[in-house]
């Protein structure tokens, strides 16, 4: 392909994309009041912003891309995405369709900044997580390291864009939407100019400061109490299990099952969920938050006691797991499947699945994608394990395990 083709292909890319964003974005709005009751700030023009822009959100349910893409009318958008998505079936038609700059999450991030920087450089705006991943439980997550010099490097302006109520409309662990209220709003805008006088560190701090979401907070801040989110189907509590996994009454690790409202363990202990999100009662948890806290409190015991007896056992397992080798080109191919295991051998934390071993203090980055898929990254290659398709499984306390053992 000469350079002329390959910049007529471009321009004809950019064309279908930008009469795809035309078309689709009045309709997305529409859809989403209808699904969420979302409505935005519309004092608020993007429009009217001269040049590119850095759209720098909380990133609190899968939807802020649909969100955020509804309320930025007139100003198209590149979105950073998770690589995984082009992977899917539907990732031929996006990438035809809609901008993206694919992330590889639990690989290094510098080329994803290269890139990103490269295309604003070019006048494209971008919408950034700023936060690397969807909270799991309500809470703010830290901004990713280098957010600083990529706000810098791009010369766009910053929009610091915040949604409010969007972790309880779709909770990351949930097999179910819920129709109650988001709204989003800028919280801040700043010009290339007022962000070059700044450090990277002072811009790190000023967005973590105008997108700090605290959804309990929040929730028991309103004068006329805490809002209802209805699930579309199902009842509140279905698949928190995904999320939280030590039962307070027993201790046992990967026990609880969750049934409509409600969420138990064998040994008898059960708690409730109300529509605002909240446990039934404060005790022992009044909310998935808190018991986040407690899990990671129970495994770091459990972890230490172990590395303290020497010897060799298992601290988690689970059936029907697949790993997968991801390829260049968004593509991959199953590497084993079967039992996932996390064990003490010979003084080393090891998950293993098959005929594959790996040091978890040798695995670079680890992360979640959705509720049922880890990614994770060492120097043989790219992973992705993959739960069963609607599974309980959670695969999320083994991505909490290495973040312990690597803090000894």
């Amino acid at each position: 392909m000469s350079k002329n083709d390959s910049k007529e292909e471009k321009e004809k890319t950019a064309r279908r994309r930008k009469r795809f964003w035309d078309t689709v974005q009045p309709a997305l709005g529409v859809w989403l009041r209808n699904k969420f009751n979302f409505t935005f700030d519309k004092s608020f023009e993007p429009a009217d912003i001269e040049g590119p822009v850095l759209v720098a959100i909380n990133h609190a349910s899968a939807y802020d891309p649909l969100f955020v893409g509804a309320a930025f009318r007139n100003k198209p958008l590149t979105f950073i995405a998770s690589e995984h998505i082009l992977r899917s079936k539907w990732g031929p038609f996006l990438e035809s369709n809609i901008s993206f700059i694919p992330h590889q999450k639990g690989a290094r991030g510098s080329r994803t900044a290269l890139v990103t920087i490269k295309r604003m450089k070019k006048g494209e705006s971008v919408f950034l997580a700023v936060e690397g991943e969807q909270t799991w439980n309500g809470r703010p997550l830290p901004v990713m390291p280098y957010t600083g010099k990529l706000v810098k490097g791009s010369g766009a302006t910053l929009v610091t864009y915040l949604l409010e109520g969007a972790y309880l409309s779709a909770p990351r662990w949930s097999f179910s939407t819920r129709k109650g209220k988001v709204y989003g709003r800028p919280a801040g805008v700043y010009s290339p100019e007022v962000l070059k006088k700044m450090t990277d560190e002072e811009i790190e701090q000023l967005i973590a400061k105008d997108l700090s979401f605290d959804t309990w907070e929040w929730q028991k801040s309103r004068p006329e109490g805490p809002l209802k989110y209805k699930c579309i189907k199902g009842g509140n509590a279905e698949g928190l299990e995904r999320s939280v996994f030590t039962c307070p009454s027993c201790g046992a690790f990967g026990a609880l099952r969750s049934q409509g409202d409600s969420i138990g363990c064998s040994c008898g202990f059960k708690m409730r969920m109300y529509d605002t999100g909240f446990f039934a009662s404060p005790e022992p948890f009044e909310t998935v938050a808190d018991w986040e806290a407690f899990d990671k409190k129970k495994l770091a015991e459990y972890l230490e006691e172990m590395r303290r007896a020497a010897g060799e056992d298992v601290v988690f397992t689970d059936d029907g797991v697949v790993l997968h080798r991801i390829k260049d080109g968004h593509s991959d191919e199953e590497a084993a499947r079967g039992k996932l295991t996390l064990s003490l051998s010979e003084n080393r934390f090891v998950l293993s699945i098959g005929d594959f071993s790996f040091d978890v203090k040798n695995i670079s980055n680890m992360t979640m994608v959705l509720a049922g898929r880890v990614v994770f990254s060492d120097e043989s290659g790219y992973y992705e394990l993959v739960a069963k398709k609607g599974s309980r499984t959670n695969l999320r306390k083994y991505v909490i395990a290495r973040e312990l053992l690597l803090k000894e």
